[in-house]
């Protein structure tokens, strides 16, 4: 399995190995914006930003953070679903959730068996993202209603169904869960 990283999102993707996968989740552009993200969220719980304020900070900042394609490389480059080449990984996301870590505590025990490579909490801080492999014979879409399935949840983004689709980049306290082998298999 390959999977893509690049700079930011209008960056071209190539495979990320293991050593770029470090240098992103260590990075410090990485933990700063997400530390950004992570305070404007703290003054829209305060009163002090509206939440339309704080989509759009988000946004703008979200576009300076490393991505990584995790459902697919790309020939040449180009996040495109018609030059996609599937890496056999797929992700689920959870978001508006107030407890990332606790919804991924309930998760874990089962995290080998449903074969989830990373867990993270997201960017914004109020959600949790699992990357994990697809099962034999599903489609991505089917994979992502897969896991949803597992974990009861009849509520998950199912927007994130093509291969196009980047994850952004966290710093490596939001980690929660790192199987290398299940992610580089």
């Amino acid at each position: 399995m390959s999977f893509g990283i690049a700079y930011n999102v209008k960056s071209k993707v190539r495979v990320c190995t293991p050593e770029l996968f470090h240098r992103a989740i260590d990075s410090q552009v990485v933990a700063d914006v997400c530390a950004q993200i992570k305070d404007a969220l703290e003054a829209v719980r305060r009163g002090e930003m509206s939440p339309e304020d704080f989509e759009t900070l988000k946004g703008n900042l979200k576009k300076a953070l490393i991505i990584f394609t995790f459902h697919a490389t790309f020939k040449n480059g180009r996040r495109k679903n018609d030059e996609a080449v599937p890496s056999g990984l797929a992700i689920y996301d959870k978001d508006h959730i107030n407890d990332p870590h606790g919804y991924w505590a309930a998760i874990e025990p089962r995290a080998k068996e449903l074969g989830i490579g990373m867990a993270h909490v997201t960017p914004s801080s109020e959600g949790l993202r699992l990357v994990f492999g697809v099962p034999q014979g599903l489609s991505l879409e089917q994979a992502q209603a897969w896991m949803a399935g597992q974990l009861g949840d009849a509520d998950y983004d199912a927007c994130v169904k093509d291969y196009a689709r980047c994850s952004f980049a966290v710093p490596r306290d939001y980690v929660l869960w790192l199987d290398m082998e299940a992610l580089f298999a």
